[in-house]
């Protein structure tokens, strides 16, 4: 990932309505309103003139220099959107999707192999839209899903809708051993597709599904940010299973990503989509807020999450905060079945900070976490940016059955070490009670050193250097 050093919020771009070019389209006007608030600046940008080759054009209400770029709108076509890419790196601004990105996550050939044991058996032909790949070469590929004398149901789509939900786009096959109607099925796929067809035709198999509906799952940088119904379904919210699906999404290797989940009658949690996050529907009536803050912290250039050895810190971002705050376990398993009331507390004041603005993503606070389970242990953090003089305080806290076992020095030294190693801190301070000497023993441990007396307190410290390495020597000695 590439850093910011200036920590600036990401510029998002919404396709602005044709009636009235300076707004963004009412399609999404209530995201462009959502990321606002989070912190982030807005553009729009002519949808029309980008899909007519004018891409250049098509930026006219884009500043330039904006640095950071996430794009958020209608599906564009690879070429489209490398046209898109380039334009806004020639108009100054640093696209957060790549070209090569965007096709990882929107087409089926570029993200199965990652997603194999997650994911219906698929093949696929290359194909140009209107000319359909040969009746004997449809059967060859029909049989390579199925097994002898058993062939199964399939999905007939393009390479960009893969996973059967939108209806309008996708045509089913009862019998993938039945020749003649994959061939009328296929012609039905390329009329309904025309032009927009994506890459060539794709078979997938279908899984027996229960009727739990879909869900689809928005992740940024390898992290699940916000899950909700598939926009098909809004009225069907399902809680899917994860752990199997983040190291397939991080291996991946796309920013902005979603995928769409079911479950197999075995109770088994199926990819059934993967796509790309700038163009994927939102459903109605879902919290966008996690999302769009996700976006301006990792578009800031600042981490999701922090991992070494046993310890991972997820950022705590406002959305999420203010549920901690009011003791709720916000999606975290909580050790003691909650949020301490310190971490409480804590994300009380990170929610406090950030309504008082002006937005400075990464300063906030962490949730401490098991790297092993997700077990949540307490939480550690920021009391706010760095001042003038670089100088960053730091704060933490446990659950009350996390206590002894060396989570908090291994906290301490991760996020310090982070903290240290960012050029605009030269200085990271810790503050305690005179008498709280275990919380002194975690900083000496984490290779703090006492600074002396300030307003009744012991004021620990530890000098920040320039590159990560360093700092994680130094701070571990």
């Amino acid at each position: 990932m590439t850093v910011d050093p200036t920590g600036g919020p990401p510029l998002l771009v919404f396709p602005g309505d044709p009636l009235r070019p300076r707004r963004p389209d009412p399609h999404f006007a209530g995201e462009a309103a959502t990321a606002r608030s989070a912190g982030a600046a807005c553009a729009v940008l002519d949808h029309e003139a980008l899909l007519a080759g004018d891409a250049e054009g098509a930026l006219a209400r884009v500043p330039r220099g904006a640095g950071p770029v996430w794009y958020r709108g209608r599906p564009l076509s690879a070429a489209r959107h490398a046209a898109l890419a380039a334009a806004l790196t020639a108009h100054g601004g640093r696209p957060l999707t790549s070209p090569a990105d965007y096709r990882t996550a929107r087409e089926l050939p570029c993200w199965y192999a990652t997603f194999r044991a997650l994911t219906p058996p698929s093949s696929w032909l290359a194909c140009a839209p209107g000319r359909a790949p040969k009746p004997a070469a449809l059967a060859r590929l029909a049989a390579s899903l199925g097994t002898p004398g058993r062939p199964c149901p399939l999905l007939v789509t393009d390479w960009g809708t893969s996973g059967g939900h939108e209806a309008q786009e996708t045509v089913r096959l009862p019998d993938g051993a039945d020749t003649e109607g994959l061939v009328s099925a296929v012609g039905r796929l390329l009329a309904l597709r025309g032009a927009r067809l994506t890459g060539g035709v794709a078979l997938r198999a279908v899984e027996p599904l229960d009727p739990v509906g879909v869900a689809r799952v928005w992740w940024v940088d390898g992290e699940p940010v916000l899950t909700g119904p598939h926009p098909g379904t809004p009225e069907l919210r399902p809680v899917p299973e994860l752990a199997s699906v983040a190291p397939a999404v991080r291996a991946l290797g796309a920013r902005f990503v979603t995928t769409d989940l079911a479950r197999r009658t075995d109770g088994v949690w199926r990819v059934r989509e993967v796509g790309d996050g700038q163009v994927a529907a939102l459903p109605p009536g879902v919290d966008q807020r996690p999302l769009f803050e996700a976006l301006v912290t990792a578009g800031a250039g600042f981490p999701l999450t922090l991992t070494a050895g046993r310890v991972v810190l997820r950022a705590l971002l406002p959305a999420t905060a203010a549920r901690v705050a009011d003791g709720e376990a916000a999606g975290f398993d909580w050790i003691d079945g909650a949020p301490a009331e310190t971490t409480s507390g804590a994300a009380g004041l990170a929610v406090r900070a950030a309504a008082a603005g002006p937005c400075r993503p990464g300063w906030g606070v962490f949730v401490l976490t098991d790297a092993v389970d997700g077990t949540a242990l307490g939480s550690i953090g920021f009391h706010g940016p760095p001042d003038g003089e670089g100088f960053v305080e730091i704060g933490y806290d446990l659950s009350r059955s996390a206590r002894g076992a060396g989570w908090a020095t291994e906290a301490v030294r991760l996020l310090a070490g982070w903290a240290a190693a960012r050029p605009e801190v030269r200085t990271v301070c810790a503050l305690t009670e005179p008498e709280n000497t275990p919380s002194q023993r975690v900083l000496e441990r984490a290779g703090f050193r006492f600074a002396g007396e300030r307003e009744g307190l012991r004021a620990y410290e530890a000098p920040a250097v320039r590159d990560t390495a360093g700092a994680a020597e130094r701070l571990s000695r």
